[in-house]
């Protein structure tokens, strides 16, 4: 499984917005040009043509980025409704700065939802730096999420732990396709500083007859990202591959 990164301009568009809005459609654009903020349309643009490319570059048909169509599950995840080329599992974040996407190879050991059929992948990503209020915390977050927050002592220290709680519950949402719906504090992570957390589900609705995977990582310096994947089996292997965007569509520059 790969996960992308790009820059999304928080000011002027640049050359990746260029190139990520002539593989929009005109329903992306639209929306796009209805976003006031210009950091909120860069990330638009760059995480709706992002998406594009890389599906299109996915299959072997000649498909072009522009006449993939999308749509939404009940709750707002996207999923690529047609061409069936080019229907392969994603996700995408962003935060102010960067986007971060998902894509799926081969979704077989990967497991669905049972109503929806929708492959669970989740992502998420948040800037450090951002204006965080770690008492949020004791509001939405379980006991043991909380207690690990505030075992930290330096403020700065809270937030990125605040940060790395978020973005696992985020990506673990999104993967289950409810967003907000489903309470943050129905379920907790554990071993949270390690490279494998693993998740306990505290409300018994959410058990799911699958095994979850999770991913912290670090895109870029300043920046946090988790992804969620459920498997069908405990030993199914999901190996992680993180790329930049940029690599991928902008020419490289040879020194003399």
């Amino acid at each position: 499984m790969r996960v992308w990164h790009a820059e999304a301009s928080e000011n002027d568009p640049g050359e990746v917005e260029r190139l990520c809005e002539s593989w929009l459609d005109v329903q992306d654009r639209d929306r796009a040009q209805r976003l006031r903020r210009m950091t909120t349309r860069n990330q638009h643009v760059v995480g709706r043509g992002m998406m594009r490319r890389l599906l299109s570059d996915s299959c072997e048909a000649a498909i072009h980025p522009q006449s993939i169509r999308f749509a939404t599950l009940a709750h707002g995840k996207p999923y690529v409704s047609a061409p069936d080329e080019v229907c392969r599992p994603f996700n995408v974040s962003h935060t102010s700065g960067l986007v971060v996407g998902s894509i799926v190879d081969s979704h077989e050991l990967l497991a669905t939802d049972e109503l929806s059929g929708d492959t669970l992948l989740g992502v998420d990503v948040e800037r450090i730096d951002r204006r965080t209020d770690v008492n949020i915390a004791e509001r939405y977050f379980s006991r043991p999420e909380i207690q690990y927050v505030h075992s930290h002592q330096c403020e700065a220290s809270r937030r990125v732990a605040f940060l790395k709680v978020w973005t696992l519950k985020e990506s673990f949402i999104k993967a289950i396709g409810t967003g907000l719906q489903t309470p943050l504090a129905d379920f907790a992570f554990r071993d949270i500083d390690t490279d494998s957390p693993w998740i306990e589900m505290l409300d018994p609705k959410l058990e799911r007859a699958v095994t979850w995977k999770f991913f912290p990582l670090v895109p870029r310096p300043g920046f946090l990202a988790a992804v969620a994947v459920a498997c069908q089996s405990i030993e199914t292997t999901v190996q992680v591959e993180v790329r930049g965007f940029e690599e991928l569509i902008l020419p490289r520059t040879t020194s003399v």
